[in-house]
């Protein structure tokens, strides 16, 4: 991810950055360009899509959080419980953010990510390694990424993800 140097406003970002591919996330009022997503990257970014439908949240990828002024991060997907409230960003933090890796991302500012994630008081925090075929929880208690070894259950839901699938169906659409 390149930083760019000057901060800059939340409409000044928006009017500037919006369109641009790949995509741009304002952190601390500086826009900070998403690094460029893999093959695999693109991938595991829909198979995780599908999984979180299919355990009962409304799931997005690449929606931008409209939760603050100063920081408007674009997980790579997200799932949402409940109606929509008809605005065109969360202006709430939602249930789930996903995260995953490309090959540049810095794993610093990954955790930097999460860990403003869960001061929002998102419940379920992932980050997932397309190649090294690995996947971490944030954990409140640690304020930290924890290593998921099986399966992630789902704080916000009754649901468990299992690790074993998501790989298993990474390898089947990348052969």
């Amino acid at each position: 991810m390149n930083a760019v140097a000057d901060k800059v406003t939340l409409e000044q970002f928006r009017a500037k950055y919006a369109e641009c591919k790949p995509y741009y996330e304002l952190q601390d009022g500086e826009p900070v360009q998403k690094a460029l997503p893999t093959k695999r990257h693109a991938l595991l970014q829909g198979i995780l899509y599908t999984l979180l439908r299919e355990l009962g949240f409304q799931s997005m990828t690449e929606l931008t959080l409209a939760i603050s002024e100063t920081w408007e991060p674009t997980p790579d997907v997200c799932g949402q419980l409940g109606p929509d409230d008809g605005q065109p960003y969360p202006t709430k933090p939602v249930p789930v953010v996903i995260e995953v890796l490309s090959p540049e991302d810095r794993f610093t500012r990954v955790i930097q990510k999460c860990r403003r994630y869960a001061r929002w008081g998102t419940p379920d925090i992932l980050v997932f390694d397309p190649v090294g075929r690995e996947a971490w929880h944030w954990d409140i208690a640690t304020d930290d990424l924890v290593r998921v070894k099986q399966g992630y259950a789902f704080k916000s839901k009754l649901v468990e993800l299992n690790l074993d699938d998501v790989f298993e169906r990474l390898d089947a659409e990348n052969s």
